[in-house]
């Protein structure tokens, strides 16, 4: 098969037996939008959403990120991530100051109430991590993991 027939043509939205049922972008979304929704529900409470999570968990990682490198990880606009973490720094989450390495660039690290939100934000997002992957098997959720870097890579320039 040369990958313009057959099944190709029901993801192709330019072929006429193109079937939005079988788009896996649509079912990409659809997944995204559920998962928003657990996540925001779980975080409620703690005056968390999905963007700050993204941001606690990245600096868990990096403790000493820029807000550049935080925009690029968490795969959104950098205007964006800064109103964030503003928003975050008013609520004593993280604290901000100029690169050791680069004056130019504004690092970002975890205060103290951060780190104790994050760890109470990890484990509710365990939970919802569970439901998410109930009877779905290990090798299941790898192969779902090498074929999104796959497309991913497929579409970077």
């Amino acid at each position: 098969m040369d990958g313009t027939t057959g099944y190709r043509n029901k993801i192709d939205p330019s072929q006429e037996e193109y079937d939005l049922d079988e788009w896996p972008f649509y079912h990409l979304v659809k997944l995204t939008a559920a998962y928003h929704q657990k996540m925001d529900a779980a975080l409620k409470s703690m005056e968390l959403d999905v963007p700050r999570w993204r941001v606690l968990n990245i600096l868990a990682r990096r403790p000493h990120a820029t807000v550049t490198e935080i925009s690029v990880e968490a795969v959104a606009k950098m205007s964006t991530v800064a109103k964030i973490i503003q928003r975050m720094t008013m609520q004593g989450l993280v604290e901000t100051r100029a690169s050791t390495e680069d004056a130019r660039a504004t690092e970002v690290l975890l205060t103290d109430l951060g780190r104790e939100k994050l760890h109470t934000a990890l484990n509710r997002a365990g939970a919802v991590a569970r439901q998410a992957f109930y009877g779905v098997e290990d090798t299941e959720i790898q192969t779902v993991n090498q074929i999104c870097r796959k497309i991913y890579g497929n579409l970077l320039p």
